[in-house]
């Protein structure tokens, strides 16, 4: 199996997905039809709980997307469950400190390199059925362990964060980064410090991630080279789709 970042070199192009809020299979199953490459399953804006969270996982992966998710803060508790559940990845929202980022990508890992406790009768490891050797590759090299920088000063030291030993991806995060700048994600100055993180991250042979509004915008990352490419939500995607008939059969 492949992880997100060798699919990203060997297609020679970024993945295109979106965040998942409602906690439906219905919706997920949707988007697979869709066409997205991943998901986001997203427990820090959204009321998903650890279980269901898993079962979306589960419901992503079989309509052959990768499934990532979004864990609540930085306390680490979701992290064993939701590796063991066969999550691809994980992304930790609004790291402002690389000794935090270090000791939270930590647990991600396998130990001795690592905390991460061996658990191959989950999910992950094929209920016990896995060869431990593939069980163990798949948690230390195959997983995403994705750091969000979404303050000004974060973003300004990508590169530190990049080169921490168990981090494999940097998100930029230009909503908060929005709150703490006052700067839309088009100033010419948030665009720079936007170029800068993705060269970061080409440097250090990481994953980059982006969210953006617009299928538009999400052209426009892409074109630039950012791995994973999150257009909208699924809330917004269907709740415009379903205001935008009802507008139109009144109209």
């Amino acid at each position: 199996m492949q992880n997100l970042v060798e699919r990203v070199q060997a297609e020679g192009r970024g993945l295109l997905g979106t965040w998942v809020k409602i906690p439906s299979f219905e919706t997920v199953q949707l988007i697979g039809h869709a066409g997205f490459d991943f998901v986001v399953i997203d427990m820090e804006h959204a009321p998903h709980s650890l279980d269901r969270a898993n079962e979306l996982v589960f419901c992503a992966q079989a309509m052959g997307m990768a499934a990532l998710v979004r864990m609540p803060d930085q306390l680490g508790s979701t992290i064993q469950p939701l590796l063991d559940g066969g999550a691809d990845g994980l992304l930790v929202p609004r790291v402002t400190s690389t000794n935090v980022a270090d000791a939270i990508s930590r647990r991600m890992v396998f130990a001795p390199k690592g905390e991460r406790g061996l658990g191959t009768t989950s999910r992950a490891g094929r209920w016990g059925l896995a060869p431990m050797e593939d069980y163990l590759k798949r948690g230390d090299e195959q997983v995403l362990r994705m750091i969000q920088l979404e303050d000004w000063a974060s973003v300004e030291r990508a590169a530190e964060f990049a080169a921490l030993p168990h981090v494999n991806g940097l998100f930029i995060g230009h909503g908060d980064l929005f709150l703490s700048s006052g700067k839309p994600a088009s100033d010419p100055a948030v665009r720079e410090l936007t170029a800068a993180m993705l060269a970061a991250t080409k440097e250090a042979g990481i994953a980059s991630g982006v969210a953006v509004g617009s299928p538009e915008e999400a052209r426009s990352h892409l074109e630039q080279g950012f791995s994973l490419v999150m257009l909208s939500n699924d809330t917004t995607l269907f709740g415009q789709a379903v205001a935008e008939a009802a507008a139109a059969a009144r109209a």
